[in-house]
């Protein structure tokens, strides 16, 4: 008799860590999961159930990107203007300083 309660007991005992080992091992598979996925590791099928980090740094990379390069951009324009404007100061001395040397030879001062 006593071997068939402790058989009973045994099996009842048997049965809960099988419960309880399945429920450990579902909590560390999705545990798993989350974390491949916040890393992204993993395919984007959980990508709009669970926000990504490494998404949301690859969105502001690329928006500083595009900021960047119109930054640049702006720059070669301005660098553009610049060149000009200095290519048409030297003309004007060229032209001013030709003026003179002109004045001069025409209207010699006694």
């Amino acid at each position: 008799m006593i071997n068939n309660a402790q058989a009973a007991g045994g099996g009842q005992s048997r049965t809960l860590g099988q419960y309880v080992r399945s429920a450990g091992f579902g909590l560390l598979s999705l545990f798993v999961g989350l974390t491949l996925e916040r890393l992204s590791l993993t395919s984007s099928y959980l990508t709009n159930v669970i926000p990504s980090k490494v998404g949301q740094l690859q969105a502001t990379v690329t928006d500083q990107a595009e900021k960047q390069q119109r930054v640049m951009d702006e720059n070669q324009r301005l660098k553009g203007l610049i060149g000009r404007e200095q290519a048409c100061q030297d003309a004007l001395n060229i032209c001013q300083n030709e003026k003179k040397k002109c004045e001069e030879v025409s209207d010699p001062r006694p």
